[in-house]
């Protein structure tokens, strides 16, 4: 069921309380037993007991003492280091070995419980209407989550197939999410994403903590999310659920028929038998595939190829594009996603035990990018593909302490591009025809044509060379798709100028050990292409822009390709449109191309791409290697404390690159150390004794003897980054009759591991760089040697600049929280906490291997640097709630709390001689607070919980790019509401049975609409309200989910047959509104105006308007099949 209580964090559970008779008098030497987990406990003289060290989970737990009945109580849920208080009263025994067993029955408040923590256990996950664990998040009231069409969102994060999540008016990413107590977050971007994925077999349970986590957590400011995994248990049980959409296509849905959902469940596990019996596993996965990533619903006012309207006059008065053709649902992109877990548990005895598990995702996604809405061959894909090795051991030293000890390493990759593609299949790559012409006045070759290919004309006409080599990549005609450098090759005579050696052609014959005597020796392979899902993936210098193909530009190129175009009228572009009149009419009738430019140049401009590849090329290896350790003893019968170490070394291997066909222009990052391509001679041709290119030269790779700079400190060449993290923690808990008080502090540290700027006096300078004279050529500035922050003309050519090593910083974190027992069902809880968050290294490491040549940095790089003295983002939070118990099923909580945010991520503008450039640092701020209010229904046939938050997010820039992207204004920045502010947000879950044996679950929610800056008039034009940032609102969102299932029982088998429909009511709920009118369907009139025919007044086709991407998904519904043998 889903749980609400007030709690402090931790792995594991507790199980104490006190055995009396019917008198009330203590029974010392009673007996407590967990018979599932061997573990117990004897009471005490007092009757006191304690069992430390529990698992969480649902358990049996026994009371026996000598003469008295035997009393079991049953399905004890035991919770995330929370406090189970069992009480026995024992009478005397009437007949020897009687024995009662009674439901277990928690107290829906919880007295040692300090701050607000959420428990779904996988009963309500089978019960209520959830996909998958990531929806779990938005059941919570105080999260905002924030989808990529939506205003305000992060640049480029979905695309990347990461998750924008807000927690209490928290920035994305300041979540701390962990598996089994290890943290799964991406160190390079934050957050998590459609990598890191556990199937719904794998979860035993799943903790939420919004805040007033105690201090064995940190690295989060905003909440910490845990999924505890399933074991094997002594009995063999397994599961298959089967989920899809096509009942809801047979029903007439089309939205399901297109978007062509399929999921698959499997999970089974025991006990080994015979010897082996002591060896416990578990195994599941779950496969998920989508046909259509997104699918929408377009109106009807398409193009119709109509014979017997020869001049096109019904489509021209549409106004619409001739390749706009098709109305009713489209679908978009694709997604495939599969995961599975295994774990394997040894329990040496009741005191010792081991679990190694294992966890690997592979996520494939291609998106919805509103410039492929008729053409998507060039678009971006997307790989995740995780891997996560863990080992836990966990000892009782004694019945008083327990230590665990986990280690793990976490493996995420991710790669971002576009497909090879021959269309043709004429051996001449799309890519490569669109970059070289196919003979003189065209601007390329005609990839759907095999019988085009590329080539050039001597300057008298007279002879004809083939072009079989690119420049950029290397690549040749026949060669394996990849990167090639020429420079190795030996060079040759190329008679017939077609890039490449032919039989014949005469060369000169090199020598050593990577050359062959007697035959010619052609480039190096320096990287073979990515191969994935059948297909080999371009590298950036393949990349060609998508804007020559834009809107009626593409037509202009097919008729580029017609040999006789020259000789028509329209010379080698496509035919232009005659235009209309003054007063809108047209001035040619019978002219059909009214969606061409006019011959004054009037045009459609609507960027919809027919060719070209997408803006990105991204590729990562992200490596954490995690040991944790805790130590938990219970010093008195009132106190208990927990104290911990952990350590994290990561291995950070990233390289992106923005608009690629930009070429040495392109905005690039890479984690990579610096080094000189010099070949293994390390030589350049501006040195005195080079000779000739040797093997390796400008290969775009490191190779043994070329100079670089050694960042990471580790005596070698590394393509990657190795930033370390250690924490320390002590948490304490005091317990006494009328209160619990949890008292803790924590340390963290970062070393980035790196080099930074620095000044003669070996202070850091992450902005400005000092250059010095290197009298003595050792590479390093020496005391007497002159430095400056300016480039002087006495230091020479390209001067070295001063570097120092990254040191250690540290925070310390104070967390304390109390309950005060007013009743046995009431407590008051007050929490407060100072939390950090070391920044995302992608901020950090963002250009520095640059660093070495200034100049270069602030010219190619588009004048943005990370910066290695960051330090950790910064909340300080308070909070208070009532909780109150109500009769048997019922409580209530009523509470609030208080967020002041500062140190965030942001950049700051610098200047170095004649370059402007910015510097991530510290220095965004921002507040929230608001009020909870929470309704909680426990009971055997009802069970539901509502949550409902009251708050106000502040804050004067919404997230860490917003400065790169925005425009620089040097003056003092103000709070405003944040995009992720929503002042109500309201949701629900209730699963319970109904006539007939029909379980039925519902999930719902309610949350404000966004906030947007609204446009006003300056004369005749609209523009942004600057004045009054984010003032105005956009329509709420509602949402309703409803589950039904029935399930069959046949001994230990059950079969179930359900349907979830998401969207019960098919609401209209919209990502966006256009800020003139606040509706998601009418720009205004100043915008609608555009639409018309081309002229100086309209450049808009009659559907530019019909988006239906700005709105959520309507209705969906999935039917399911259930096998469960437990």
């Amino acid at each position: 069921m889903a749980v609400a209580q007030f709690a402090f964090a931790g792995t594991d559970g507790t199980i104490r309380g006190r055995i009396t008779n019917v008198d009330q008098s203590p029974l010392p030497g009673a007996q407590v037993y967990i018979p599932e987990l061997e573990q117990g406990a004897i009471a005490d003289f007092d009757g006191n007991y304690i069992i430390l060290n529990v698992s969480v989970g649902s358990y049996d737990v026994s009371v026996n003492m000598m003469g008295y009945r035997k009393e079991t109580r049953k399905d004890v849920k035991v919770m995330m280091d929370q406090t189970v208080w069992l009480n026995f009263t024992l009478p005397v025994a009437a007949v020897e070995g009687e024995e009662v067993e009674v439901i277990g029955e928690r107290p829906l408040v919880e007295k040692g419980t300090t701050s607000k923590k959420i428990t779904i256990d996988k009963e309500a996950v089978e019960a209520l209407p959830i996909r998958d664990m990531t929806e779990l998040y938005s059941l919570q009231s105080g999260v905002v989550q924030v989808v990529g069409q939506q205003e305000g969102a992060i640049k480029d994060h979905e695309e990347r197939g990461l998750q924008e999540i807000h927690v209490r008016g928290g920035r994305s990413g300041e979540i701390a999410y962990m598996i089994d107590g290890m943290y799964i977050r991406n160190p390079i971007y934050g957050g998590i994403g459609t990598g890191t994925r556990l199937n719904l077999f794998a979860i035993k349970e799943f903790d939420w903590q919004p805040g007033g986590f105690n201090a064995e957590y940190g690295d989060a400011q905003s909440a910490v999310s845990n999924m505890h995994t399933n074991s094997g248990k002594k009995k063999f049980s397994y599961g298959f659920k089967y989920s899809t959409s096509l009942v809801g296509a047979s029903l007439g849905n089309e939205y399901d028929e297109m978007r062509g959902y399929n999921d698959y469940n499997l999970g089974f596990g025991g006990q080994f038998p015979g010897f082996l019996n002591k060896f416990y596993y578990w195994l599941s996965g779950q496969y998920t595939t989508y046909e259509n990533y997104r699918v929408y619903k377009f109106d009807d006012n398409i193009y119709v190829n109509d014979p017997e309207d020869p001049f096109n006059e019904a489509n021209r008065e549409r106004l619409v594009q001739p390749w706009d053709t098709d109305a009713g649902w489209r679908g978009f992109g694709n997604e495939k996603t599969w995961d599975v877990f295994g774990k394997l548990t040894y329990k040496f005895s009741n005191r010792l035990r081991f679990n190694a598990s294992y966890w690997q995702v592979a996520a494939h996604s291609k998106f919805f990018n509103g410039r492929y809405l008729y053409w998507d061959d060039g678009q971006n894909e997307l790989f995740r593909d995780t891997y996560r090795y863990s080992g836990e051991m966990n000892h009782s030293i004694t019945s008083n302490t327990f230590y665990t000890l986990r280690v793990s390493r976490f493996v995420q990759k991710q790669f971002q591009g576009v497909r090879w593609k021959d269309s043709d299949n004429d051996g001449y790559p799309d890519w490569f025809e669109w970059r070289y012409s196919a003979g003189p006045n065209r601007e390329m070759s005609d990839h759907n044509n095999p019988f085009v290919v590329p080539y050039t004309i001597s300057e008298n006409a007279d002879t004809l060379f083939y072009t079989r080599r690119d420049d950029r990549s290397g690549w040749f005609y026949g060669g394996i798709p990849g990167l090639y450098n020429w420079e190795s090759a030996e060079e040759f005579t190329d008679k017939n100028g077609n890039g490449v050696w032919d039989e014949g052609e005469d060369y000169l014959d090199k020598t050593g050990d990577q050359y062959t005597d007697g035959q010619w020796d052609g480039p190096e392979l320096v990287q073979e292409l990515y191969h994935r899902d059948g297909d080999y993936w371009l590298e950036p210098e393949m990349y060609q822009s998508y804007e020559p193909f834009t809107d009626y530009r593409h037509v202009d190129l097919l008729y580029d390709q017609d040999p006789w175009s020259e000789e028509n009228r329209f010379g080698s572009t496509g035919p232009r449109y005659s235009g209309v009149s003054d007063d809108g009419i047209p001035r040619n009738d019978s002219d059909p191309f009214y969606y061409m430019p006019t011959y004054d140049g009037y045009a459609w401009e609507e960027g919809s791409v027919f060719g070209g590849h997408d803006r990105f090329y991204a590729t990562s290896n992200a490596v954490t290697n995690e040991v944790r350790l805790d130590v938990t003893s219970q010093i008195t019968d009132r106190w208990k404390l927990r104290t911990g170490i952990d350590y994290k070394y990561h291995q950070l291997d990233f390289y992106e690159v923005k608009s690629p066909w930009e070429g040495e222009a392109a905005f690039s990052q890479t984690f990579a150390e610096f080094w000189v391509d010099s070949g293994p001679d390390g030589l350049l041709p501006t040195d005195a004794d080079y000779e000739d290119a040797d093997f390796g030269e400008d290969n775009g790779v490191w190779d043994p003897g070329e100079e670089y700079r050694d960042s990471n400190g580790n005596g070698q060449w590394d393509n990657f980054r190795e930033p370390t993290e250690f924490s320390t923690y002590i948490q304490n808990t005091f317990e006494v009759p009328w209160m619990v008080i949890n008292a803790g502090v924590r340390v963290d540290a970062v070393n980035y591991n790196t080099e930074i700027w620095a000044d003669t006096t070996g202070e850091f300078t992450p902005g400005i760089p000092w250059y010095f004279d290197d009298v003595n050529e050792n590479g390093r500035w020496d005391t007497g040697e002159d430095a400056s922050m300016q480039v002087e003309q006495s230091f020479g050519a390209n001067p070295p600049v001063i570097f120092e090593r990254s040191n250690w910083f540290y925070k310390i974190s104070p967390r304390l929280g109390f309950s005060h027992v007013i009743t046995d069902r009431a407590t008051f809880t007050f929490n407060y906490g100072l939390y950090y968050q070391t920044p995302i290294y992608q901020n950090v490491f963002l250009q520095t291997n640059k660093m070495e040549d200034p100049a270069e940095l602030f010219e190619e790089g588009e004048g943005l640097i990370g910066n290695a003295t960051m330090n950790s983002s910064r909340t300080q939070s308070y909070s208070a709630a009532f909780n109150i118990q109500v009769g048997r099923h019922w409580a209530y909580t009523i509470g609030a709390w208080v967020k002041d945010n500062d140190q965030w991520a942001t950049s700051k503008y610098y200047r170095s001689g004649v370059y402007s450039y910015k510097v991530f640092s510290n220095g965004d701020y921002g507040s929230a607070k608001g009020i909870d209010l929470t309704l909680e229904r426990r009971g055997k046939f009802v069970n539901s919980l509502i949550q409902y938050t009251y708050s106000i997010a502040k804050g004067n820039s919404a997230y860490d790019w917003a400065s790169v992207e925005g425009i620089y204004v040097d003056a003092p920045s103000q709070e405003f509401l944040m995009p992720y502010d929503r002042p109500h947000d309201l949701t629900m879950s209730f699963y319970t049975f109904l006539p007939f044996g029909v379980s039925m679950g519902l999930t719902g929610m309610y949350q404000s609409g966004y906030p947007y800056t609204p446009m006003i008039y300056n004369g005749d034009t609209p523009q942004s309200d600057v004045k009054n940032m984010n003032t105005k609102r956009s329509p709420s969102t509602q949402q309703l989910n409803m589950s039904l299932s029935k399930g069959i029982k046949f001994k230990d088998f059950k079969v179930s047959m359900g349907l979830s429909v998401f969207n019960l009511l098919d609401l209209v709920n919209s990502f966006y509104v256009y800020p003139l009118t606040g509706k998601p369907d009418d720009p205004g009139t100043y915008y609608t105006s555009w639409v018309g025919l081309p002229d100086a007044k309209h450049d808009k086709s009659g559907s530019y308007y019909d988006r239906p991407w700005v709105n959520a998904s309507p209705r969906e519904i999935n039917f399911n099949i259930r096998v469960d043998f437990r």
